[in-house]
């Protein structure tokens, strides 16, 4: 055994092994590669072409997370109730039913150039290499969820590594807010008759609020669109029932898709700087991709090296290239675009055959298609259940409402693309240039943006996607008649997608918000309002003449503590409190806290507790005057309006009420918006005085904390997840700060729990399970490795694997 491992691995320099370090054996040698792992588990692969380094970079995914693999295309392939059982037979019938066949994969894989199509076929192959040594050898190669679940891991294909791109980043993406748009209108006609209903809707789901902050400023934006007036199109009754049980089976969906470790709840943000707002003149990228807190993470971080290609960085797992890094000429990173790319069509059934639909003038038969789920029963024994789906030309349908002739199917404008986008972010993974960058990012059909720093100093910013020309003669707040006469007319070209290259501000901000003034993102307006929590990033640069890493970290670190409210309701609410600080005592106080609070949710001293006692004032006064403001004003329909009007990126509608900014529908007089400014602020004292005391100090209430992967504790297909406690922070699920030195990239990351999921047999974590989680909790860093210099000194062992044909 001894002399089998010695010729497997030449161990060049070894203080420890990192658990679980195996590698492949195949009986034909072609090109070894070279393996260094660093002090905290991370690879960083050694090729001598593109070939090998691929497979290689997906054995080495699968050594640290083959579990989580597994379930990741488990999850998004519809097969997870083979496994787990009836609980997530619904998430399985909607995998199926929105995804694709291997036919329709293999189609759009032959449709790629043919170096890219190879490499992914590489890297499926190379997760392939190590799945066949694991079951030979499943004591010690596989980690302790399949013997706790009793299942092996099954061989992988180009098919596979494509669908699980496609159908998770379709999650990210889509959404039905057009059927719960029609929903709220419908619901407040119901209650408040049409016209007061229509002003209140254009409150709530406005078109397009120009003042919301936008990450490319007016000036360097090359084309303004204003919106035309449009009609909103008849709907049926049926939008109601259908929106009701489309929203419950997403929240079932989510909730269990959050147990498999699907990154649903969605965000991110980023910082670009170019060389005349940077200290040292070099470019700047800071990446903090929001994908949620589980163990082990949804990114995986890798060093690609080969003939004429070096990237460092991470990714999402299961997916062949890296989207937050830099290779030796530009950084790179991206956040959700929340760009308009999703579509629900309402089709008219036809009452004598309910499997038919009205387009273009005649019945046409839905194309059918039956799927058949293995569901594991609670004896163990497994059960065949048959679901049949429904297509039309639109999309899959949804939903179907027999009863009233009405059906709701789903299109997305990016269906049948997901190879293309793959291949577009392996070339951003590649280019050399500025000019190959944007090449990619033209050919990506998915709402992202792209960011790129490189090291001349040149910043870029790219809203990418596929956008629809759609009818002017529908409201695209909500569904889209299927009847024919109001199809999509072809998609925008590229150059008209919101992009800035070196922008006269010198940097470029986004989390998550309006890409540009005029542009629009349909249904999902609600996102993009003046009050909205990019504001951070921006008050954090325009504080600052000229910054640096350490800058971006402090500025990342007040966003993440950050409470949010704060930027617009706290001067609001000082300004109130001063104005009639003559007439209650205690106001002057109050006044004197808040203009003192530096309006985070910190622990500075680590005793448990937030820092600034006021802290519980503002938060118990923000949840009042919400209350009081929408409470009774929209109590029919509060249960769908709720995450409109205290959502997590704003409260515009609030502010725009409590500040007496104009609206469409009088929600207050200017009088009764301050009276509950202030009876917000007097019911939130007298509460914290009775139960803690009259001064600010005593009100300090106990920090929130968050674990990784505690909302998979109930089966948990994903991973074990960490128990540990940190902090509660409003911060991406990974790290990196980046500045594009003459040389090389140089800067810090952190890629929390840790890049080793594996799991030994009786329980054993790897050394690196966790072992970035309290650097992420202490805002402390590691060095970003690039140069290999820089990255044999950080070795902890060097090894080679021989990746076979």
């Amino acid at each position: 055994m001894k002399k089998r491992w010695l010729m497997m691995i030449m161990i060049v320099f070894a203080l420890v092994l990192p658990q679980n370090f195996t590698f492949a054996k195949e009986q034909k040698k072609v090109e070894n590669v070279t393996i260094i792992r660093d002090s905290y588990g991370v690879p960083h692969l050694y090729a001598k072409n593109k070939k090998d380094l691929y497979k290689a970079y997906g054995y080495v995914m699968a050594q640290d997370r083959l579990f989580q693999l597994e379930m990741f295309r488990r999850g998004n392939e519809g097969t997870v109730s083979e496994i787990f059982g009836e609980e997530y037979v619904t998430k399985d019938e909607q995998s199926r039913r929105d995804g694709y066949s291997d036919q329709e994969i293999q189609k759009m894989l032959n449709g790629l150039d043919g170096e890219t199509k190879q490499l992914i076929e590489q890297f499926a192959e190379g997760i392939t290499v190590y799945v066949n040594e694991a079951v030979k050898d499943q004591d010690k190669k596989l980690s302790k969820e399949f013997h706790d679940y009793r299942f092996l891991p099954r061989k992988w294909k180009a098919t596979d590594v494509v669908r699980l791109y496609m159908v998770s980043m379709t999650y990210f993406m889509d959404n039905h807010q057009e059927l719960k748009n029609a929903e709220i209108l419908a619901r407040l006609e119901r209650t408040y008759g049409k016209e007061k209903a229509a002003k209140m809707f254009e409150d709530l789901v406005w078109k397009n609020d120009l003042e919301a902050p936008a990450s490319i400023q007016p000036d360097d934006q090359t084309e303004a669109k204003k919106d035309g007036k449009t009609s909103i199109q008849p709907l049926s009754s049926a939008v109601i029932d259908a929106s009701k049980k489309i929203v419950k089976e997403r929240e079932e969906f989510v909730q269990s898709s959050e147990e498999l470790g699907l990154p649903l709840k969605i965000g991110s943000n980023a910082m670009i700087v170019g060389a005349k707002k940077s200290k040292s003149g070099n470019a700047l990228l800071f990446s903090g991709p929001q994908v949620g807190f589980v163990a082990p993470g949804f990114l995986y971080e890798v060093g690609l090296h080969s003939p004429g290609f070096d990237m460092e960085g991470s990714g999402f797992i299961g997916y062949p290239f890296i989207m937050f890094g830099a290779n030796q000429q530009l950084a790179l990173t991206a956040t959700a675009g929340y760009g308009n790319v999703t579509d629900i069509f309402e089709e008219r059934l036809n009452p004598a055959n309910p499997a038919q639909y009205f387009y273009k003038g005649k019945w046409r038969n839905m194309e059918k298609r039956t799927e058949t789920f293995i569901v594991r029963g609670e004896n163990g024994k497994a059960k065949k259940v048959e679901k049949v789906f429904f297509h039309t030309v639109h999309g899959p349908v949804i939903s179907m409402e027999k009863e009233k002739n009405v059906a709701y199917s789903k299109s997305w404008s990016f269906r049948g693309t997901g190879a293309q986008s793959i291949q577009a972010y392996m070339k951003a993974n590649w280019a050399k240039s500025l000019k190959e960058f944007q090449q990619a990012a033209s050919e990506f059909t998915m709402s992202l943006n792209w960011y790129y720093a490189d090291k001349k100093g040149n910043i870029a910013y790219y809203h990418v996607g596929k956008y629809p020309i759609r009818s002017n003669q529908i409201d695209d707040r909500f569904p889209t008649p299927g009847t024919g006469e109001y199809e999509w007319k072809g998609f925008q070209s590229f150059s008209k997608n919101p992009q800035a290259i070196n922008p006269k501000k010198g940097y470029v901000v986004n989390w998550n918000n309006k890409p540009a003034k005029y542009w629009r993102n349909g249904e999902y307006s609600i996102v993009w309002g003046k009050d909205n929590r990019v504001q951070q990033f921006i008050n954090g640069m325009e504080a600052r003449d000229k910054v640096d890493l350490n800058d971006l970290n402090e500025i990342n670190y007040t966003a993440s503590f950050a409470q949010l409210r704060t930027h617009y309701f706290k001067p609001l609410l000082i300004k109130t409190l001063k104005k009639y600080q003559s007439e209650n005592k205690e106001y002057a106080y109050l006044v004197e806290q808040l203009q003192k609070w530096n309006n985070l949710k910190e622990d500075k001293n680590n005793d448990g507790y937030y820092d600034a006692g006021v802290a519980a004032f503002f938060d118990e006064w923000w949840n009042n005057a919400h209350n009081k403001l929408f409470n009774d004003s929209l109590n029919t329909v509060s249960d769908l309006t709720r995450e409109i009007t205290d959502h997590r990126m704003g409260a515009t509608l609030a502010y725009k009420v409590l500040s007496g900014e104009p609206t469409n529908y009088q929600w207050k007089t200017k009088e009764e918006a301050e009276k509950i400014i202030l009876d917000s602020a007097n019911e939130a004292l007298a509460k914290l005085h009775e139960e803690k005391g009259t001064a600010a100090d005593q009100w300090r209430m106990p920090i929130k904390t968050m674990t990784f992967g505690a909302k998979s504790l109930i089966a948990i297909p994903h991973g074990y997840g960490s128990k540990t406690e940190i902090i509660e922070m409003n911060r991406g699920s990974e790290n990196h700060y980046i500045e594009m030195t003459p040389k090389q990239p140089e800067g810090f990351n952190v890629t929390p729990p840790g890049q080793i999921g594996f799991i030994h047999k009786d329980g054993t974590l790897s050394d690196h399970y966790e072992d970035q989680l309290s650097l992420y909790a202490n805002w402390k860093f590691k060095p970003f490795l690039f140069d290999k210099k820089d990255v044999k000194r950080a070795a902890v062992s060097v090894s080679e694997l021989n990746t076979g044909k």
